[in-house]
């Protein structure tokens, strides 16, 4: 279940730098930074999905922290995966209809 919310931030992290090089015609910043990228973009992003986008960056962790690796596999049931990949989805399903 980790691995799924893990590919989930990768999946935006793509579309987010995919969308930066489109609006400014540059290289996107080498960063795993949701938020980060929401604010090199001039596209007006709804304050719900940019709370969002910032609350999927707990699902990109360094593996140098096996503590917290056990208290996110804690937290990582099959109800919270399963809600935080639909409001994933959804997050990506609005970014994707701006590329």
């Amino acid at each position: 279940m980790t691995y799924a919310l893990f590919m989930g931030h990768l999946a935006l992290e793509k579309l987010l730098k995919a969308l930066v090089v489109k609006d400014t015609r540059k290289h996107a910043p080498y960063t795993h930074s949701l938020p980060l990228l929401v604010s090199k973009l001039t596209l007006r992003i709804p304050k719900q999905i940019k709370k969002k986008l910032a609350s999927f960056m707990e699902f990109y962790f360094e593996t140098r922290y096996p503590e917290e690796q056990k208290e996110f596999y804690k937290k990582c049931t099959k109800v919270f995966t399963k809600q935080n990949l639909n409001e994933m989805k959804e997050a990506f399903q609005w970014l994707k209809k701006k590329l």
